[in-house]
């Protein structure tokens, strides 16, 4: 029976190419699409879940409160994790990581390199976290002091094919290391990104003060529960270990963050979060384009598959004269809607494979096409697909077997009105969801041109950003700032703390003026020099910049214009404000500029002189010649290899570093055109394919209106009505569901277009024109066709 029902499928596919061809099309993509999509969003849902003891380990996050302010961070005092697991028997284990920012420099020989990606651990970090170990042991690979361990591409980079065991790596400013253990690569999706782990140098004299120091932070501390223990019942217990081991002025307090949330949900954690902070909200948003192109194939092969069956009439009828049982029909009818679903699966297996590199340029991604990536999405999709095809079959397989067979032989076959209104319920949800789509990708482009487009108060073009990782160099940086500039290929050159995108140091401010206020408000602190205004273009809305007088201007500040409003002065200039001990004078108000990405808000920000008691100098800025972008690399290269040798020079350019801000929007803005033209595309099969249905049932009624003086634009009109105002009816409510989802998105920025009533008559309008695209070719046809021969086929 089962091989008679594959025999009847193979026939009717054949028999009906086009039909074939639109609805193994559109399912093909509509599955293709979901699966890159839901690839994406499980590789994300699944962020380290690689750990055996995952639903056990917990970050200390330590919270501040000063005021009305609490604050976040990823790091606490050393001391925190050995004390949690002495005091308390329901934590069985803990390790710290310390990372101290920057890269570390190291060599080999005469060869130096360099690594941002590496921290110090404790011995038991591979007692917490299971990260694989292809060369050595994983008990004692960090047990002993001056122990390194490297990743498989820094082995191969270093050694070739040589054993790296045992070798020698010489870390700048420390002693010698010996590599102990070689780590297979990192998994993406891990929060944790080590290419180098070195053991805890416990007898270095800053390492033994810094381990019993209550009061410095700086390691991300990880604690395991045993298996009996209770997360949240242990929270209770946390007051009494920050007053036994806290002074109350400290106003600290602590949480335990699931290692499942760290990704997505470290938003609000300042420093030991920098790579981890990931966005559910684009995790829901491409889950919800890959489940809208599933839904628009599925809708687009129901669609058709219903027309269709009005045509197979005949073929049911002899079938039930011949003894053929209901639920045989039915079972036919869902077998070849299966079939049809499974053949699109194998198409678009083949079609993920074709893809994958391209997706993972779109999403950053490195996935690889194999069972151990695609394992679990495969059972799904398999469920997916038989869901697909028992669905599309379920209601023409039902229609079509209750009807009569001497009505069907007669001619006289109807399915009623719940037949035609069920196709026009689903011609309406599809381009609904296509039409949310484009809306979706205007605004979404729209944003991202704003963001293109909008003054950030300076200019961020032509900027080489040089770091200082060096202490001598610090020492030395007016000698090396001159030597930058010794050249005609760099114009300009300023040093300052910090540059516009990396992150703040806070300081609290208290104003010293008009009666003497202690009114405070936090404030972003960095220190420049006299050139940075002018190097970054940057402009003054009052008063003056600093002169280059070190003894003057290590008195005063600048603020911007929000400090002023946050401060409450009325006339900043000449006002004395107090940082920490000391007074400074306020001698210029610097006009706001987004010192952060366009995502948050303008904070209030002072402005000091050079290096200061906060923070040292570490960024050379240097303008150059965009027309010897080379040239200028060179020199600062060949300058910086002059001031510190031991250092490989370590550069950005500030408008590529800014472009990272706006990676996972942007994004989102391709995923949403791309999604967007899937989605109208498949959408645009179907209203073909179903207008070709529809104009073939009226065929009688196109001749008899010729003849009667119906013109080509009068048949036009009465075939298209019917899809544009389904169409129009789609645009009507797409247009409050699509302002509610991307008018949320919008929230995600601080500064933002305003979305109004032009984003929804443009993808009104091209819903429609594509629309009337879709059926213009079987409508003119249908419309041109001699009534003689139309009337012949009755």
């Amino acid at each position: 029976m089962l091989k008679n029902y594959f025999k009847i499928a193979v026939r009717n596919i054949a028999r009906s190419k086009a039909y074939s061809f639109i609805n193994i099309a559109g399912l093909t993509l509509g599955i293709t699409c979901c699966s890159l999509l839901f690839l994406f969003v499980m590789d994300e849902m699944a962020y380290d879940s690689m750990h055996s003891k995952r639903d056990q380990i917990y970050r200390v996050i330590e919270i501040s409160t000063e005021g009305d302010e609490t604050r976040y961070f990823g790091q606490t005092t050393p001391q925190t994790g050995p004390t949690l697991a002495s005091d308390y028997e329901e934590i069985s284990q803990y390790t710290r990581l310390f990372r101290f920012g920057g890269h570390v420099n190291f060599s080999i020989g005469d060869t130096k390199f360099a690594e941002r990606e590496y921290c110090y651990a404790d011995s038991s970090f591979f007692d917490v976290f299971d990260f694989e170990l292809v060369q050595g042991d994983r008990e004692t690979a960090l047990s002993k002091p001056n122990s390194m361990i490297i990743d498989e591409e820094w082995a191969h980079t270093l050694f070739g094919n040589e054993d790296p065991l045992g070798k020698e790596i010489a870390l700048a400013h420390r002693d010698t290391y010996v590599i102990t253990g070689v780590m297979k690569k990192v998994p993406q999706n891990s929060h944790l990104q080590i290419r180098i782990l070195v053991s805890v140098p416990y007898s270095d004299e800053f390492f033994s003060k810094y381990q019993t120091d209550w009061n410095t932070y700086g390691a991300s501390t990880y604690v395991v529960f045993n298996e009996k223990a209770s997360p949240s019942a242990f929270a209770k217990k946390i007051p009494a270990f920050v007053e036994k081991y806290f002074k109350p002025e400290a106003n600290r307090n602590f949480y335990l963050q699931p290692l499942s949330d760290i990704h997505f949900g470290s938003q609000n954690i300042e420093y030991g979060s920098e790579a981890t902070k990931g966005q559910k909200a684009y995790i829901y948003i491409f889950m919800g384009i890959g489940i809208f192109m599933l839904l628009i194939a599925c809708i687009n092969y129901m669609n058709l598959a219903t027309a269709k069956s009005l045509h197979r009439g005949k073929e049911i009828g002899m079938r039930k004269v011949s003894g053929a049982l209901r639920y045989q029909l039915i079972i036919q009818f869902l077998s070849e809607s299966t079939f049809i679903a499974f053949i699109a699966l194998a198409l678009s297996i083949g079609l993920v494979d074709l893809l994958l590199p391209y997706f993972n340029v779109l999403t950053d991604k490195s996935f690889v096409f194999n069972t151990e990536t695609f394992g679990n999405i495969l059972a799904l999709l398999f469920l997916i697909t038989l869901a697909i095809g028992l669905l599309s079959g379920i209601y023409p397989a039902i229609v079509m077997s209750k009807l009569r067979p001497a009505n069907i032989l007669k001619g006289s076959m109807s399915t009623g009105k719940g037949s035609v209104t069920l196709r026009k319920v689903l011609v309406v949800t599809q381009f609904t969801l296509s039409i949310i789509m484009i809306i979706a990708t205007i605004v979404a482009s729209n944003q991202m041109k704003y963001i293109q487009n909008r003054s950030l108060g300076f200019n961020k073009e032509q900027l080489l950003v040089v770091d200082i990782n060096n202490g001598e160099v610090r020492r030395r940086f007016e000698a090396m700032k001159s030597e930058f500039a010794n050249s005609p290929y760099i114009t300009k050159v300023a040093v300052s703390s910090r540059v516009p995108g990396e992150w703040k140091n806070l300081q609290e401010v208290y104003v010293k003026s008009q009666g003497n206020s202690q009114d405070s408000i936090r404030t972003n602190y960095i220190g420049f020099d006299e050139h940075m205004i002018d190097v970054y273009e940057m402009k003054l809305a009052s008063g003056s910049n600093f002169t280059g007088n070190i003894a003057e201007d290590s008195l005063h500040v600048l603020i911007n214009d929000t400090a002023v409003s946050a401060l409450g002065l009325s006339d900043p200039l000449g006002n004395y404000i107090q940082i920490g001990q000391g007074q400074y004078k306020v001698i210029g108000v610097l006009a706001d500029f987004n010192f952060e990405s366009l995502h948050n808000e303008i904070a209030p920000l002072v402005l000091g002189y050079r290096s200061n008691v906060f923070q040292p100098i570490d960024y050379f800025s240097l303008k150059f010649d965009p027309e010897h972008m080379e040239e200028a690399i060179a020199h600062a290269s060949k300058v910086h290899n002059q001031f510190d040798e031991s250092t490989p020079i370590e550069y950005h350019f500030l408008d590529e570093q800014w472009e990272q801000f706006y990676k996972n929007d942007k994004r989102a803005g391709n995923i949403f055109t791309i999604g967007a033209g899937i989605t109208i595309f498949i959408a645009c099969l179907g209203l073909f394919g179903l207008a070709s249905f529809i104009i073939q049932k009226r065929t009688k009624e196109i001749g008899v209106r010729k003849v009667l003086g119906a013109s080509v634009g009068d048949l036009f009109l009465l075939l298209a009505k019917t899809f544009i105002l389904q169409v129009l009816l789609a645009f009507i409510i797409a247009i409050p569901v699509s302002w509610y989802i991307m008018s949320d998105w919008l929230k995600n920025f601080a500064f933002r277009f305003e979305m109004g009533v032009v984003e929804f008559l443009i993808a009104g309008l091209v819903a429609v024109v594509i629309a009337i695209l879709s059926v213009s070719y079987r409508v003119v046809k249908a419309a041109l066709l001699n009534p003689v021969n139309t009337l012949r086929t009755e």
